[in-house]
């Protein structure tokens, strides 16, 4: 699928950029498009539309750091696998269009969130990160080399320190 995409890109910077962004997040979006679908087919077929949409974008993802891409490209695969959903079903859970809502309503405050996430240590963001997406704590523990126990520290002290940037920052006073 790789070859496909990257025909798709005109220069070759885009072509090795692409590339860094596919290798580094297919997997993460998949896993993202799976919870969302429970079907493997279509969360791949999420994935690749998530990643055209992210072609015929592309300029939009040229100035930002790889590693920094994360909740750009994993927002795509969310709503490319709740678009999917949308066309099988027809119809959306309440749930769903309530998540909807929230984040349509609070983009600028979504994007200073994602400022502030990244403030924290990478200690404590990759076990957070991975959490947010749905793994357990087991998996976390084995992608990361880690006791369960160690992972649940770092999550409930992420999410302390995160907290309390939030507090610094006025976050929750502002919105």
């Amino acid at each position: 699928m790789l070859i496909l995409y990257l025909q798709m890109l005109d220069t070759p910077e885009e072509k090795v950029r692409f590339e860094e962004i596919y290798l580094k997040y297919r997997s993460i979006m998949f896993h993202v498009a799976d919870n969302i679908l429970h079907n493997d087919q279509d969360a791949e077929d999420a994935v690749h539309n998530a990643f055209v949409r992210i072609i015929k974008k592309f300029s939009r993802f040229q100035n930002t750091v790889v590693k920094d891409l994360a909740p750009q490209v994993i927002v795509i695969a969310r709503n490319e696998a709740i678009s999917l959903r949308r066309k099988k079903k027809d119809t959306v859970p309440l749930e769903d269009w309530d998540s909807f809502a929230e984040t349509a309503e609070s983009v600028s405050d979504y994007h200073a969130l994602v400022e502030m996430f990244t403030r924290l240590p990478l200690t404590y963001r990759a076990a957070l990160e991975m959490k947010l997406l749905g793994y357990s704590d087991g998996e976390i523990a084995s992608k990361l080399g880690l006791s369960k126990t160690a992972v649940s520290t770092r999550i409930s002290r992420g999410r302390q320190l995160l907290r309390s940037i939030v507090e610094q920052e006025d976050f929750l006073r502002n919105a």
